[in-house]
């Protein structure tokens, strides 16, 4: 059996994780990536799925003559169905014989096994970048809005409960009514379908405590089916006690934030504030990079050579990567972003039609 850290609770992605993982080796490393649901009759999926790769890993594993003890601190989670109730729509677990890392994705990813030296990380570049666009949610104990910002357009996003106040999802309490059941009063989006309910187990500070638990529950699901599948940031705009609250209720990934209560500001304070915030962590826009490539291949200081590109990266001398999202010629493309990682380069992604030239896979800009 192999001796190994423990930890199977997954969590949010960012951008220093992919570098970690990109810098880790191990024989073997062990790549799981999978689709999950959040709620619903498919949350029963994930069980099965998860044993399906395993085995698959299993196979892949013993085929390259190492042993599949690796696997045994993962097969608890095919029957636990607490940790399947708090998943995101797709779950990357990474392996070595000594330490274990999962993260919770808020977009759904194609499930792949992979064994080798190194980490399978290419299909999560699209969680580390935005190319300058992200969601903003404003919360207070009292309201909630969610806007969707691509760079000076600050839109405001409407589900069927968002915009909302605290007492439009939180029904008051009747005495008279089992405060177990809910009302028939549903809101939410269609990626996931909540409900208003009463509340108030208790009396004083353990109502207000459910109350609250119960707005920012409703608020997380409103907003984890808009941001779905979008791949970008979540700000949140609240003071530190609500955000804080807020992440331990529900779960969703809160990319950045800014500390202070939104009620109290206008437009362009709040606008002003969440750009401040956000800025240092958006990566250059495609077009700009579309920019600097055509400039640097100009002068010879750039490629869209699968071979040339990832000669230069493991010789450590690319400074921006630019990938397609598509799967051709996805190991040499994984390799690529981890040699890219490892020796401090920015990588970026983006669909094929915005690839600086036709069918090309990568496109980098070399240091001087």
């Amino acid at each position: 059996m192999t001796t190994t850290t423990d930890a199977t609770t997954p969590q949010a992605l960012n951008a220093d994780d992919l570098k970690e993982l990109a810098s880790s080796t191990g024989n073997p490393c062990v790549s799981l990536l999978m689709r999950t649901h959040r709620s619903g009759r498919e949350v029963q999926q994930g069980p099965i799925r998860l044993k399906n790769l395993l085995k698959e890993a299993s196979q892949k594993l013993k085929a390259v003559g190492h042993d599949d003890g690796i696997l045994d601190r993962l097969k608890a989670q095919s029957s636990d169905s607490q940790f399947w109730q708090h998943q995101g729509e797709g779950l990357a677990i990474y392996l070595t014989p000594n330490d274990c890392r999962m993260f919770r994705l808020n977009r759904s990813v194609d499930e792949k096994v992979c064994v080798g030296n190194s980490f399978f990380i290419q299909p999560l570049i699209r969680e580390s970048n935005s190319g300058g666009e992200y969601f903003v949610l404003s919360l207070s104990w009292d309201e909630a809005s969610l806007f969707r910002v691509a760079g000076k357009s600050f839109t405001m996003v409407e589900t069927r409960a968002l915009p909302a106040k605290f007492d439009d999802l939180v029904l008051p309490r009747d005495p008279e009514e089992s405060l177990q059941y809910t009302s028939h009063r549903s809101v939410g989006n269609t990626a996931g379908t909540s409900t208003a309910m009463f509340h108030g187990h208790g009396e004083g500070e353990d109502k207000i405590e459910a109350d609250r638990d119960q707005y920012l529950s409703l608020i997380g699901d409103e907003v984890a089916g808009a941001i779905y599948n979008t791949g970008l940031p979540l700000l949140v705009v609240a003071t530190s006690e609500v955000t804080g609250h807020f992440e331990a209720t529900t779960k969703v990934q809160v990319d950045a934030r800014v500390d202070g209560s939104p009620s109290g500001w206008t437009d362009d304070e709040l606008r002003e504030r969440v750009h401040k915030a956000i800025a240092p962590q958006l990566k250059p826009d495609h077009s700009e990079f579309v920019e600097r490539f055509g400039t640097a291949m100009a002068n010879s200081k750039a490629s869209a050579d699968m071979d040339e590109v990832l000669k230069t990266a493991k010789a450590g001398r690319v400074d921006s990567l630019l990938v397609c999202n598509h799967e051709i010629h996805c190991e040499q493309t994984n390799q690529v972003v981890l040699e890219t990682l490892r020796h401090g380069g920015d990588v970026l992604q983006c669909s094929p039609e915005c690839m600086p030239s036709d069918d090309a896979v990568v496109a980098a800009i070399f240091r001087c």
